[in-house]
Parts: C-alpha cells; sequence; structure tokens
C-alpha cells in the first residue's frame, strides 16, 4: 500500500517536547498540577526518568501563564556542580531574574550584600527581589533537583524554600509565591532533617505511564500513518509498553515513519526485539539508565532480592516507607497496581529477567560469612576434640611410664605386682606389661605371685591366664 509522506515531528522520543507537541498525552497530573499550583501549593514531581516530567512541567507553565501568573523554570543541571556555593546561588538568582524580566544589576546586588551569608541573600531576592517587583502570583518550577544530591550545601536550599513557606504566617507577601521541584530522586535522598524538608508540607504528584484512554491522540497519529491499521498496532505497542512515555513513543515514531505501511504483531514484535531486546540494544538510553542505576547502587543485592520477588510473581503490598520498594519504583523497574508491585512493563521483563538478576546478583557475603562461620566452629570442635584427645594420650603414656619405671627401680614383689595390675588396666599397654613380667626367671615370677599383694596377683594372674591356685 502506498501512503502519503507522514510528518515525521508527530511522535517525539526523548527529550522535552515543546508546549504545542502534538503526540503531547495529557495525563491527569497535567491537572492535578496546575490547579494545585495555581492555588499557590508547594508540589514536587519525583519521577524515573524519561516519563515525561520537563514535558509535563513546559506545558504546565505555558496554562499557567495563560491564567496571567508569573512562571519562571530553572533546570539546576545547567548551574553545575562544580562551583562554590556562593557561584550556585549567585547563578539561580541570575537564571530567576531573566525567567522573570526583573530589573536591576544582580551582580551589584549580590555584592552590596556581601556581608550576609548565602542562604540569607537567597531568602532576601526572593522576598525583596522577586516579590517586591512583581504583584502577580508567582511559580517556579525547579528542574533537576537530584543535581542537589553533588552539593555538600543542598540541604540549606530545600530549608529555604521550607522557610519561605514557614514566612508565610507573617508576611502575607509569600502567599504569592510558590515552588514546583521536579527531579529523579526520593524526598529522602534529597534532605534527611524532616524538621527543614519542604517536602512534608508538599504535594506528591504521580505521574504515571500513559492510559490507553489518555493516549487517544497517539493512536489517531498511527492511523494516519498506517490506515485501517492504527488500532491494531496501538494495542500491540501498549502489550509491549505499558504505557510508558518514552517506550510508546519511540515505538509509535518507528511504525510511522517506516517505508512499508503493512504491520502486524510478529512485525511489531520484531521492531521490539530489534529496538530493546536485541544484543545490539543492550547500550540503548533508556535501558542502559536503570542497568547503570542498579549496578551502582550499594543497596544491589538488597533490590534484587526485592525485585525477583517481584519478578517471580509473589505478592509484594507496596509501602511507601520502604527504601528499597522507592528505590525499585525511582529506577523505573517497578510500578505499584491494586497496592502490589509489579514489573513496568514487558519490555523491561523481557531485558530485566531472572539470567540478568542472577548476573548482576552480588555475592551472598551474609550467607558466605554464615558458612565460614559454621566451618570455623566445625574446625574449633575437630581441633579441641584432637587436643584433648592428644591430652588424654598424654595422660595415659606418663601414667604407664609412671609403672614401667616403677616395676624397673625395685624388687618389691607387691610395687612390681602393683604396677604390672595398673599396666594392665590402661587401655593398650597389656603387651608391655606381659613383657616385663617374662624378663624375669621363673623362681622370680614365683617369688612374685607369693610375696606380693594377693589382690593384684590374682588380677595379673587372670590378665595372664594362669589358675589362681595357692
Amino acid at each position: 500500500m502506498i501512503r502519503d509522506k507522514v510528518d515525521p515531528y508527530f511522535f517525539i522520543a526523548g527529550g522535552t517536547l515543546h508546549p504545542d507537541a502534538r503526540s503531547y498525552v495529557k495525563r491527569p497530573a497535567d491537572d492535578e498540577l496546575f490547579n494545585l499550583a495555581s492555588a499557590g501549593k508547594f508540589c514536587y514531581v519525583l519521577t524515573p526518568r524519561q516519563m515525561g516530567k520537563s514535558s509535563l512541567m513546559v506545558r504546565s507553565g505555558q496554562r499557567l501563564r495563560e491564567q496571567g501568573i508569573s512562571v519562571a523554570i530553572v533546570d539546576l543541571d545547567s548551574l553545575g556542580t562544580n562551583i562554590t556555593d556562593e557561584q550556585w546561588y549567585l547563578g539561580l538568582i541570575q537564571r530567576l531574574t531573566t525567567q522573570l524580566s526583573l530589573p536591576g544589576d544582580r551582580d551589584a546586588w549580590w555584592q552590596a550584600r556581601a556581608s550576609l551569608g548565602y542562604l540569607q541573600r537567597f531568602t532576601d531576592f526572593l522576598r525583596y527581589g522577586i516579590l517586591a517587583e512583581i504583584e502577580k502570583q508567582i511559580v517556579i518550577f525547579v528542574d533537576e533537583i537530584d543535581t542537589t544530591l553533588n552539593l555538600d550545601f543542598g540541604d540549606d536550599f530545600f530549608a529555604a524554600i521550607r522557610a519561605m513557606y514557614n514566612a508565610r504566617a507573617d508576611d502575607s507577601e509569600f502567599n504569592r509565591m510558590t515552588f514546583v521541584l521536579l527531579g529523579f530522586a526520593t524526598p529522602t535522598d534529597l534532605i534527611k532533617d524532616r524538621s527543614r524538608t519542604p517536602f512534608n508540607i508538599g504535594h506528591k504528584i504521580d505521574l504515571h505511564e500513559f492510559s490507553r484512554q489518555d493516549a487517544q491522540i497517539l493512536l489517531r497519529g498511527l492511523e494516519a500513518a498506517c490506515p485501517e491499521q492504527g488500532a491494531a498496532i496501538f494495542d500491540r505497542i501498549f502489550y509491549w509498553t505499558n504505557g510508558h512515555p518514552y517506550l510508546t513513543q519511540k515505538l509509535c515514531l518507528e511504525v510511522a515513519t517506516s517505508d512499508d505501511g503493512q504491520w502486524n504483531d510478529d512485525r511489531i514484535d520484531d521492531l521490539v526485539e530489534r529496538l530493546f531486546l536485541s544484543e545490539a540494544a543492550r547500550g540503548e538510553t533508556n535501558l542502559r539508565y536503570v542497568q547503570d542505576k542498579i549496578s551502582d547502587s550499594p543497596r544491589r543485592h538488597k533490590l534484587l532480592t526485592l525485585y525477583r520477588k517481584v519478578y517471580s510473581g509473589r505478592e509484594v503490598p507496596e509501602d511507601d516507607r520502604s527504601l528499597d520498594q522507592n528505590r525499585l519504583k525511582l529506577f523505573g523497574l517497578v510500578r505499584a497496581e491494586g497496592g502490589a508491585l509489579k514489573v513496568r512493563n514487558e519490555i523491561y521483563r523481557r531485558v530485566f529477567n531472572l539470567d540478568w538478576i542472577k548476573a548482576n546478583m552480588p555475592g551472598d557475603w551474609t550467607r558466605r560469612i554464615a558458612v565460614i562461620s559454621t566451618l570455623l566452629v566445625v574446625l574449633l570442635a575437630v581441633i579441641a576434640g584432637v587436643s584433648l584427645y592428644r591430652q588424654g594420650q598424654q595422660t595415659t603414656e606418663a601414667r604407664a611410664q609412671a609403672f614401667i619405671d616403677s616395676f624397673q627401680s625395685t624388687t618389691s614383689p607387691e610395687v612390681r605386682i602393683n604396677s604390672l595390675a595398673g599396666l594392665f588396666d590402661l587401655p593398650g599397654y597389656e603387651d608391655e606389661a606381659r613383657q616385663l613380667l617374662e624378663e624375669l626367671n621363673p623362681e622370680t615370677q614365683l617369688t612374685l605371685f607369693d610375696l606380693a599383694n594377693p589382690q593384684s596377683a590374682v588380677k595379673v594372674k587372670l590378665r595372664f591366664g594362669l589358675k589362681n591356685e595357692p
């Protein structure tokens, strides 16, 4: 079938979508964020990579401006991390000045307050540099907040946002300013002190995958590219991606821009194999990112152990307080559905499978230590047993030698017969006792039995097999 040339810019895989992008998929998070920010509420969007948070931010900013709200969008990644705290705060102020079209020389403003700390200068700027100049409501989007993890003073920045919120009680002007924080991190990653964190007074915005209903715009794009096939292609793509924004857009783009518009499930499966499942696809950016986050995590063993339970279909109830669950959700491997954790999509299930889990599972040192400890206990027990045995042997040998010495050092029949009886009582020394007795001439032997202790004499006679006769 010959078809018209498809607009190559309809589907966009990767990067931030322009506010007017026709393939932008509106989700419940769009209205939730818009309504909360319009009401002056603090919000934060913390998601895995390539879930569309930056596109959501840009689209929400446009909607807010259309409502007469002043909007600033700052990408913290653009400030850098290998800089001083003074350079970082000054760079942030300069970007806000540009975004909000504020008057004045910010370098001069900054230097005029050199006697103050950097954080104090920043909070003063919010009050006297922004709120004093702009009478409208102000929403400041701060993207890539996870870059603050590399800053020694990151906690102070979030504490300043919290302080601004607290200042609303005394200064009503602060009610006109709010922040929306976006990034790839958990609240506990970003700031440990709950008394200073803005996240426990902010509203969490959950950015989920595209639902089939939300993504109807993509279905229409596929139908335009492949007439009478759009619905079937759409269904098969969703089978693989479960609505993951990046994976879905990428597959739609590949289908729409192919030379031949004839598609069926097998051909889409082959496309998925080539783009994501083949050996050559191991370096694909989205998959590589998940791999690296797991590999670099100091909790890799715990994360993979938990993921293996989810992968194997075991019931793992969602627990927002679980550090490992939050990590797996943030890395993108799992999602919550019906109060339980599930593998995020079929592509991830095929890529991050049991073989992958085994290959990436670090050595189980806890188990190894337990095994080694058990072996050491057994070894020590054996050593102790051998030592006791040797001590026993040494004691027996010493007693035997004492009996032998006693026998050889005297002519007393009683001492000699007692020594022989003692040797017969020691395991393994019967031959020595016989040899000592046999070395005596027959007359001495008879004298020994006649004059010695009768009880000992009887014992020796019996061991020699002699009749006990007087």
